[in-house]
């Protein structure tokens, strides 16, 4: 990771103004495991009992969801806020918690530090095809975008597409929890042809307004790239961490499972600095690009104006970004926040999801998949880096690990029965199509 700048002293040593994470999930989990490891007070801020809030490090605080009730969310929130005796540091660490702290950002500068910047300027990467008409004016390396009005004139050559979210998460007050899950089910698409796409649009007619379609890049979720930064609030890059996926899962387009980090291109961390200063963005942002092997070129296909799910891996690698982002915002003046941090050799560091990976890899992949391995077969895989930062596992933070477990428990066991079940139907269609009528003849 490499890290830039520096900030002004405040004077005290111990760190006064709390953390307040919202939506806990390991990615909630590594930024209050890095602050509270260095003594900042953090709370836990979630709708639900997200791993996160089972830390010893933090405290958890029960919210409204933001996603069905935005504007208790923002009442809740500042009145927290208004009660504690400095302002805290807001995280968030998902897309609609983001907006909504972004919409109110002007009213909670009140009374907290949003790591975030304001709504008009995430709105232009957040909304993926605003981002996109952006992306295509500026010269940004994003993929090319078919407009819904032009769908039906696509032409041969534009084929593969990929249809996806807008946005798969939104801040409202009327939400239909319908829109979540179709997102989340429409998450990548790829679709081969015309007559795949007629198909499409006549069976997804209601959520197709909510969806982008574009050109695919081909491969599996491995060519996945990562430039994380933290911009301040003049919209500098501070601090830079670039990696890539090693597996996800959905294998094609899921969340990272295992990442290590891994050099990026100079050009293409240029590029992350541009459109920092130009869409006026701050705070942790994840740049997404995918590699296209074919045209031997990294192609931008998102930008997360918060951190990402695995953005423990940089506080492995030296200061880390939460530490970097809490510095700047609250004034610090602590050389480990601003030291430059040891170069390593590409795939020094991993982080890993471990329960979910020896899921994924013993059995959710399928035993054609490259990715399926057998226990000791994945074991040793996992481990091949020098230095590996498990996700669910920390020495001091036990009730973490035995919940993520007991919680992988019942993933598995889910999995195991719906795939039983599949099993089951298939043996009975089969039988089905094979078995003679009553009073026939076979042949």
């Amino acid at each position: 990771m490499r890290l830039e700048g520096a900030r002004p002293a405040i004077g005290a040593n111990e760190p006064a103004n709390k953390a307040i994470v919202f939506n806990c999930g390991y990615n909630g989990l590594s930024i209050i495991r890095d602050l509270g490891s260095r003594g900042v007070q953090c709370r836990a801020m979630d709708s639900v009992r997200s791993i996160g809030t089972y830390s010893r490090y933090a405290e958890y605080v029960a919210c409204p969801d933001p996603a069905y009730d935005e504007s208790g969310f923002v009442e809740f929130l500042f009145d927290y806020c208004a009660r504690l005796a400095h302002k805290p540091v807001l995280f968030p660490t998902n897309d609609h918690w983001a907006m909504a702290v972004a919409r109110h950002r002007q009213s909670l500068l009140e009374v907290s530090l949003p790591c975030v910047a304001d709504w008009s300027s995430i709105r232009q990467v957040i909304e993926k095809d605003h981002f996109y008409r952006i992306g295509e004016e500026r010269g940004y390396g994003t993929p090319v975008t078919v407009e819904l009005s032009e769908l039906a004139s696509t032409s041969p050559d534009m084929f593969p597409l990929a249809a996806k979210p807008k946005h798969r998460r939104v801040s409202a007050d009327a939400k239909d929890d319908g829109f979540h899950r179709a997102m989340d089910r429409l998450r990548l698409v790829v679709i081969e042809d015309r007559d795949a796409l007629d198909e499409f649009l006549l069976e997804e007619e209601p959520w197709i307004p909510d969806l982008v379609f574009q050109s695919y890049v081909p491969g599996l979720s491995d060519m996945m790239r990562t430039v994380g930064v933290y911009a301040d609030r003049e919209h500098t890059v501070r601090a830079v961490f670039t990696g890539r996926k090693l597996r996800g899962y959905p294998a094609d387009a899921g969340d990272c499972v295992v990442g290590e980090n891994f050099t990026m291109p100079y050009p293409v961390i240029d590029e992350v600095h541009r459109i920092v200063g130009d869409l006026r963005l701050s705070g942790i942002l994840e740049f997404e690009f995918k590699y296209d092997e074919i045209r031997d070129m990294h192609v931008l296909i998102e930008v997360n104006p918060r951190s990402w799910s695995w953005v423990g891996i940089t506080s492995a690698m030296g200061a880390g970004l939460p530490w970097t982002a809490y510095a700047d915002l609250t004034g610090r003046n602590d050389p480990t926040a601003t030291a430059q941090s040891k170069t390593v050799p590409d795939g020094s560091v991993r982080y890993a999801k471990v329960i979910d990976d020896a899921i994924n890899t013993l059995f959710r992949y399928g035993s054609r998949h490259p990715w399926s391995k057998g226990i000791f077969g994945w074991w040793s895989d996992l481990n091949a880096a020098p230095l590996v930062r498990y996700a669910e596992f920390q020495r001091d933070d036990p009730v973490v690990a035995l919940v993520s477990l007991l919680r992988g428990i019942r993933t598995l066991g889910a999995w195991l029965l719906a795939a039983a079940r599949r099993t089951a139907g298939d043996a009975v269609r089969a039988a089905s199509r094979g078995s003679t009528p009553a009073g026939g003849v076979a042949n």
